[in-house]
């Protein structure tokens, strides 16, 4: 592997993380000495929970960077025995989506077999593969592979995957790799990930995630803004710890480690569960920090927290349930960096807490004394100098011409989204575990605030929480009104946005990248 830092890099991360650190200083020390602070205890070390709980995460992801590495290209041999495969549900996902997808995994440069696993032995689908001469398969007449749950559980993508493998993949193929139906991969995507196989001990190849349709509304936008980060700078540091992860939209396994760790995992987060059976197993990984496919991400509310809602109750049900079970055979330098994972999905919980504690000082007037404008310009001040570090770290993103930038998108989501991530980890603590969901790809949802009524229902308990303490005559801090205006407008504004008309996922024309950076290729008819 080669290290990504260079000298300069060097210099420039010393120079703003001395910055940094002066900054957190003068803010903490004024913090601490804040006027009658120590009257409101409460107030006073709820909000410095949240405050070192934010510093500790966003410092977290600034040491990453000096550790980064990457792979150094290596081309595959000759002669693999390769398949491809994709997996596919009528009625759920675009026939039209799923025709690209096999075009383009035809195209791939290196000698494969393309197949398609046809959940529903869809009549369309044979006519499909018949004309571009991919393969066919269905589990759907084989009762042996219709489980309730586990391996072979119905329904379901893992379900799917390990009915082809047991029938055929393990048997005809070394190296299998798996795509999402709406992931289209570039010419050269084998190529550039099946040479790294050469080392025996490499047990899987994981490339970026990326999206081809992050333009088609500021919420698809915003998904593609929330994986930058990650897909840049924090799994080129999980490669250099020895921990690249899976992601299930598509990657690359040598079929005998496959086999050996059971096949795709029985688990909603399949990618992240079979990476720790990887790595207890002893095989290693490789991440290429290059975009070698692009997929769609859902354009509206309604499929946005599905597939959030779906993604954080599956990775903390992994984290607090599978992962303590497993920890003891990991490797010692991997611990940390797998048990870090995923801890994403519990911010939602702590802006919920926030909203609540914003609806206590409101209603309590404690904060008058506590949050002040020279306390709340100290954390601006805080806030700024962060934002510089984040915007460092774009110079290591995978596509800077269009993926860097201010990011607000993203940070609207990372609000939207609280109230599922809440129920998710509530689904996990009681152990409730519903029904898989095909996040949408194909089709607008209809135009409903209802995704929004958690939100709503928030936003009115801090204007019940204001009236009070107006009407009890409470010293309310004009800092604490300002932020509860800004939480109950913005509240507003996003639930109004449910009754846009957002456009379809999967338009009839559609920009597909296809070179490195920005270039572009056009598919499809206008």
């Amino acid at each position: 592997m080669r290290k990504i830092f260079r000298w300069q890099d060097c210099i420039a991360f010393a120079l703003i993380t001395l910055l940094t650190y002066i900054v957190i200083f003068y803010t903490v020390i004024h913090w601490i000495g804040s006027s009658d602070a120590w009257f409101h205890p409460f107030t006073f070390w709820f909000i410095s929970l949240i405050f070192a709980g934010k510093l500790l995460i966003s410092q977290s992801r600034w040491w990453l960077l000096p550790f980064m590495a990457a792979p150094i290209p290596r081309p595959p041999s000759s002669g693999l025995r390769v398949g491809v495969a994709t997996t596919f549900v009528a009625g759920a996902e675009s026939i039209e989506m799923l025709e690209e997808s096999v075009s383009a995994m035809m195209a791939m440069d290196y000698p494969h077999d393309t197949w398609v696993l046809d959940e529903e032995d869809s009549p369309e689908v044979r006519r499909l593969c018949s004309r571009l001469g991919a393969m066919h398969f269905s589990r759907k007449d084989l009762a042996h592979y219709q489980a309730e749950s586990g391996k072979y559980q119905r329904r379901s993508k893992h379900g799917n995957y390990n009915s082809w493998l047991n029938e055929i993949g393990f048997g005809r193929y070394d190296f299998i790799t798996t795509f999402d139906p709406d992931h289209i991969p570039k010419r050269n995507f084998l190529t550039e990930v099946l040479g790294f196989f050469d080392d025996s001990e490499i047990g899987y190849v994981q490339a970026a995630q990326a999206y081809y349709n992050q333009d088609a509304s500021f919420i698809a936008r915003g998904a593609a803004e929330e994986t930058y980060s990650y897909y840049s700078s924090t799994q080129m540091f999980c490669y250099a710890a020895g921990y690249p992860v899976v992601t299930g939209c598509h990657s690359t396994h040598r079929a005998s480690a496959l086999k050996q760790v059971g096949g795709l995992a029985a688990h909603d987060a399949d990618d992240l569960l079979i990476t720790l059976l990887y790595r207890v197993s002893g095989w290693k990984g490789v991440y290429v920090p290059k975009i070698l496919a692009r997929g769609l991400t859902p354009v509206d509310w309604e499929g946005y927290f599905t597939q959030q809602l779906r993604w954080a109750r599956s990775v903390l049900d992994i984290k607090f349930r599978i992962y303590p079970k497993m920890v003891s055979r990991l490797p010692l330098k991997e611990i940390a960096v797998s048990f870090l994972h995923g801890f994403y999905y519990l911010q939602g919980i702590t802006t919920l807490f926030i909203l609540l504690l914003l609806c206590y000082m409101l209603a309590t007037g404690s904060a008058s004394s506590v949050v002040n404008y020279f306390t709340s310009l100290n954390f601006v001040l805080l806030l700024a100098v962060l934002f510089v570090c984040d915007l460092y770290r774009q110079r290591f993103y995978l596509d800077r011409r269009t993926e860097a930038g201010l990011q607000w998108r993203a940070g609207v989501l990372q609000f939207a989204k609280y109230p599922y991530l809440v129920l998710a980890f509530c689904h996990v603590v009681s152990n409730r575990r519903p029904a898989y969901t095909v996040t949408n790809k194909s089709t607008a949802s209809r135009r409903s605030i209802a995704p929004f009524v958690p939100h709503l229902a928030v936003a009115g308990l801090i204007c019940v929480s204001w009236l009070v303490g107006l009407l009890s005559g409470r010293d309310l801090s004009p800092v604490i009104q300002t932020a509860a205006a800004i939480a109950v407008v913005g509240t507003v504004a996003l639930a109004a946005t449910a009754l846009f008309r957002f456009p379809d996922p999967y338009p009839s024309r559609r920009e597909i990248p296809r070179g490195e950076g920005g270039q572009v290729h056009f598919h499809g008819s206008s």
